[in-house]
C-alpha cells in the first residue's frame, strides 16, 4: 500500500543582525509539581550536538524541535518560560548550501516501480524556494520573538559541534568544528550580555539549575559519514583529547553548582544510516540483489566483503556508479570511497566509541554525575524495543524509531529518550517527575501501520 507523507530534512547557513537584548530573571509560573522538582527544573539546560539539539531528518527545524527530548522533558518537570532557537520550515540542514531543508517522504513505495518485492522509498528534500518568507541567512526563525528572546535559550546543543566547542566555540569561524549552526544558535552578532559567547558562557548567565549535557557523537561521526562540501578525512578527536576537553566540560558544569545529567555515545554504526544500502546491485525492476549466471549476488564496483554502504550512496547509484559495465546504465566509474566504510575505518569508529565511553564514565563517576546509557538503549533499539504495546527498530523508516536521515532519531524516538533521561533525572535526586506518554507521541506518527499494530 502507497503512503504519501510529510516529514523533513537537512543543514545549515551563516546569520545576521539584532538589537540589544537584557538579562532578567523570569517570572515563575504556576506549577503542579513538587517544590524540590520546580527548583531543580526552574532554569533547565541543554547542551550538546546533533540529538539533543532537536535535530532530525537532516534538519533543525521548529515542529520537530517543539518535540525534542528537552523540550519533553521541560513539559513534564513544568519549566517556566521554555525556549528554544526555534527555525523556520523548511528548516537548515545538509543541504541548505544547495537551497534546501527539511527531507519529506513521499512515499514508501515508488509508484514507478509498483511491482517491487522490496518497497523502494521516495524521500526528497524542500527547497527554500518554495517557502519565500523564509529567510535562511539573516534571520531563519519562527519569528522576531525567538530571535530576540531576552535570555539565553533553554537549549543551547548546536549541531555539527566537537566536545571543546561546547566551551570554546563562539562562531563558525572562531571554533575546531566550524559549524554554520554555532552563528545561529549563539545568535551572533548578539551586544552584550552575549556577544560571541559560547553555548556554556551563555548557559552559565542564565544561572542554570539542571543542566542536560550530550556531547562526543558527532565527534565520531563527522569521520564516518558522507559530507558533499567537508569531508572529514581522519577523526577529528583523538581519546586524548576527549578527554581533556570532556573534563574541562564537566569541571565547568559543576562549577556553576546546578545539577548535571550526561550521556554517553551510540554504536553509530547501527543506525540504518550505515546498513539499509545494500553492496550487492539491486535489479531495478524486482528491488532485489540481482545475480550473475552462477546465482551469485553481483557486488558493486568499488566494494570489498565486510564493507558498509553509506546511505547516500542511493543516490550515486542511480547515477550509474558502482554498476558493472554489463549493465545499460552504468557509467563505468565505482563507487567513491566517500560512500563506503571499510572495515579498518569502522573498528576505528568503535575503538573511537568505546574510548570515549570509558572517558565518560570514568570523568563522570569521579564527579559524581549521572551517565545516561544511551549506548545501551540505541543498542536495544537495533534489537527491537518494546514499550506500551510498541515495538521499534533500527529499520530505515519503518522502524518507527529514525527520522529520513537514518541517523536521528524521530519524535518518537526523541520521546523514548526523554524516558531514558528522566529515569536516570528521577532515580538520581529522589523525584518522581512523570514520564511522556508515549501511546499520545505514537499517535501522530504515520511511517508504516506495522508500528501501531506491533506487526514488525
Amino acid at each position: 500500500m502507497k503512503k504519501k507523507i510529510i516529514t523533513f530534512v537537512l543543514f545549515v547557513a551563516g546569520l545576521w543582525v539584532v538589537t540589544s537584548c537584557s538579562l532578567s530573571e523570569p517570572k515563575i509560573t504556576r506549577t503542579t509539581v513538587n517544590e524540590n522538582e520546580q527548583k531543580l527544573f526552574f532554569h533547565l539546560m541543554a547542551l550538546g550536538d546533533d540529538i539533543i539539539a532537536g535535530y532530525q531528518s537532516a534538519a533543525l527545524v521548529e515542529p520537530h524541535q517543539r518535540n525534542d527530548f528537552v523540550a519533553l522533558i521541560a513539559r513534564q518537570g513544568e519549566t517556566p518560560m521554555f525556549q528554544q532557537p526555534y527555525i523556520h520550515y523548511p528548516g537548515l540542514g545538509s543541504e541548505s548550501y544547495a537551497g534546501y531543508g527539511i527531507l519529506e517522504l513521499e512515499y514508501l513505495d515508488n509508484p514507478e516501480t509498483p511491482k517491487t518485492v522490496i518497497p523502494d522509498p521516495v524521500i526528497k528534500a524542500i527547497p527554500f524556494s518554495d517557502y519565500p518568507n523564509f529567510d535562511p541567512t539573516t534571520n531563519p526563525f519562527v519569528d522576531d520573538s525567538v530571535m530576540l528572546w531576552p535570555y539565553p535559550y533553554n537549549n543551547l546543543a548546536v549541531p555539527g559541534i566537537y566536545v571543546d566547542d561546547v566551551i570554546h566555540g563562539v562562531s563558525k569561524l572562531r571554533s575546531r568544528s566550524k559549524s554554520g549552526f554555532l552563528d545561529v544558535i549563539l545568535r551572533n552578532p548578539l551586544p552584550a550580555p552575549y556577544g560571541y559567547k559560547s553555548a556554556f558562557e551563555q548557559a552559565k548567565l542564565f544561572q542554570p539549575t539542571l543542566v542536560l549535557c550530550w556531547i562526543g557523537m558527532y565527534d565520531v561521526l563527522s569521520y564516518a559519514m558522507y559530507s558533499a562540501i567537508n569531508p572529514v578525512t581522519e577523526p577529528p578527536t583523538s581519546k586524548e583529547e576527549f578527554a581533556k576537553y570532556f573534563s574541562e566540560l564537566m569541571d565547568s558544569l559543576k562549577a556553576t553548582r546546578a545539577a548535571v545529567i550526561a550521556g554517553n555515545i551510540p554504536d553509530i554504526l547501527d543506525m540504518p544510516y550505515f546498513n539499509t544500502v545494500s553492496r550487492f546491485v539491486i535489479d531495478t525492476v524486482t528491488n532485489l540483489p540481482a545475480k550473475d549466471e552462477n546465482g551469485n549476488p553481483i557486488p558493486l564496483v568499488g566494494t570489498n566483503e565486510g564493507d558498509l554502504i553509506l546511505l547516500p550512496a542511493k543516490s550515486f547509484i542511480k547515477r550509474g556508479y558502482g554498476l558493472p559495465a554489463s549493465f545499460p546504465n552504468s557509467n563505468g566509474e565505482a563507487l567513491p570511497d566517500d560512500v563506503v566504510l571499510t572495515p579498518a575505518e569502522q573498528q576505528t569508529v568503535k575503538d573511537l566509541i568505546d574510548g570515549f565511553n570509558t572517558i565518560i564514565d570514568s570523568v563522570c563517576t569521579l564527579r559524581q554525575i549521572p551517565v545516561v546509557d544511551m549506548h545501551g538503549f540505541f543498542k536495544e533499539v537495533s534489537e527491537g524495543y518494546g514499550v506500551a504495546g510498541l515495538t521499534v527498530n533500527a529499520k530505515f523508516i519503518t522502524g518507527g524509531f529514525y527520522s529520513l536521515d537514518g541517523i536521528h532519531p524521530n519524535d518518537l524516538g526523541q520521546a523514548l529518550i526523554a524516558n531514558e533521561w528522566l529515569n536516570v533525572i528521577n532515580n538520581s535526586f529522589r523525584i518522581s517527575v512523570p514520564l511522556v506518554n508515549i501511546i499520545e507521541q505514537a499517535s501522530r506518527f504515520a511511517y508504516s501501520d506495522s508500528l501501531l499494530t506491533g506487526d514488525q
